[in-house]
């Protein structure tokens, strides 16, 4: 077998997963040994690797995580348990063979949706106390909702008032208490009176007119936020170990931030968009953005339909991971200008964007791939598209 042969070889094996890129990395250094006139070297033959046993063996330490879970699921330390489980799902992330089988984004969807606190009934042998608050609304008016261990939902009415609904769940007497409304300065909030009270549920059922906020902010925890259809000058959104899905928002900065779950966002009008998580996916439909900043580990990155902001000739997009791929479709039909750069290590990288011209060659250095390129008309083009791209053990591909 030919140097290139047991190079190739042993890429494969990494890409299939049955060594780790530090051994492919010694087997790549004894080949170049070989090269050099050493003797006495041999490819080893690889244990044989059976996609079923590994997930089979994540799905029992899966199984293991939930039961000790569930035993302390009423106990005040519930978040440092979700945090101690996410690290181990992390940890699993990160092997490069769990990676190439996709397990990664396996075990992050477990993460998020086993959090649901209606699935372990963390507060079920409480009352449920309901509050519902009302404030009329205006132009440049502020939104502030604090949650807890439950979900935030904002759709949008044709009355011109707010109206917030909330559900209360707690052992303690006087739930009600729990809540502090204020209406003052312009500014409508609903927050924790303790927000350190851990056996303590309290989530959100929001209607909001067709009026443009000055800001909206939701923060929760281990509940999901869904909002749809908000106009605001900036929209912040803010939970942990529980998705993110934004539908229709339109605001010049936009904040979703979640940890151990997916964030989806669809027909996102925004100059400045900032979404992030851990340990899951990035997806993102129908985009108009000067600056979209997408960040995760351990989870996929997608994008389709990114069009230019308003007036705004220029979009950038920085799409950061690791342990998984970036694919970004731009659905682009029009002549626009692109500017590319990509990394990866032990992936590929597929720009299908016609008439590009690269700095460089886009040679393999080892396990890392780089490209650095640009379109013909990029300097010329009124539509301009700036791409930065760059991840793990995956691979990126961007289409126009």
């Amino acid at each position: 077998m030919s140097i290139s042969e047991e190079k190739m070889m042993i890429l494969k094996m990494l890409q299939e997963g049955r060594i780790n890129s530090e051994e492919a990395a010694k087997l790549l250094d004894a080949l170049e040994s070989k090269k050099e006139g050493h003797k006495g070297f041999s490819i080893p033959k690889p244990p044989p690797h059976n996609y079923y046993d590994e997930v089979a063996k994540v799905r029992e330490r899966i199984n293991e995580w939930r039961r000790e879970l569930a035993k302390n699921y009423n106990q005040n330390d519930f978040d440092k348990m979700v945090d101690e489980l996410s690290a181990k799902a992390e940890k699993i992330g990160k092997n490069v063979a769990t990676a190439a089988f996709g397990i990664a984004d396996k075990v992050a969807d477990f993460v998020g949706s086993m959090i649901d606190t209606g699935a372990f009934r963390i507060f079920g042998n409480c009352v449920t106390e309901e509050q519902q608050f009302e404030a009329a609304a205006s132009e440049d008016m502020n939104v502030e909702l604090q949650a807890t261990n439950g979900q935030i939902t904002v759709k949008k009415h044709q009355e011109d008032k707010i109206l917030i609904k909330a559900k209360i769940r707690t052992p303690q007497e006087n739930a009600k208490t729990a809540l502090q409304f204020s209406n003052e300065n312009g500014t409508v909030a609903v927050k924790l009176a303790k927000p350190d009270t851990y056996n303590l549920s309290v989530s959100y059922d929001v209607l909001l007119p067709a009026v443009k906020f000055n800001q909206i902010a939701l923060e929760t925890k281990n509940g999901k936020i869904y909002v749809e259809d908000t106009i605001s000058e900036e929209f912040v959104s803010v939970t942990k170990n529980a998705a993110i899905d934004l539908t229709g928002i339109n605001s010049s900065r936009i904040a979703a931030e979640t940890k151990n779950a997916k964030v989806t966002a669809n027909y996102i009008i925004g100059r400045d968009v900032n979404i992030g998580t851990k340990n899951a996916t990035v997806e993102i439909k129908n985009l108009k953005a000067v600056k979209l900043a997408a960040v995760t580990a351990n989870g996929k990155i997608l994008i389709d339909n990114v069009q230019n902001y308003d007036n705004e000739n220029v979009a950038e997009l920085t799409l950061r991971t690791s342990n998984a791929d970036i694919k970004a479709n731009i659905n682009d039909s029009e002549d626009k200008g692109y500017k590319i750069k990509a990394k990866t290590s032990n992936g590929d990288i597929n720009l299908l964007i016609p008439n590009l011209l690269y700095r460089n060659a886009m040679k393999p250095d080892r396990f890392n791939r780089q490209a650095d390129a640009e379109t013909e008309n990029y300097a010329a083009a009124a539509q301009k598209v700036n791409i930065c791209a760059e991840t793990t053990n995956g691979y990126i591909e961007v289409i126009k």
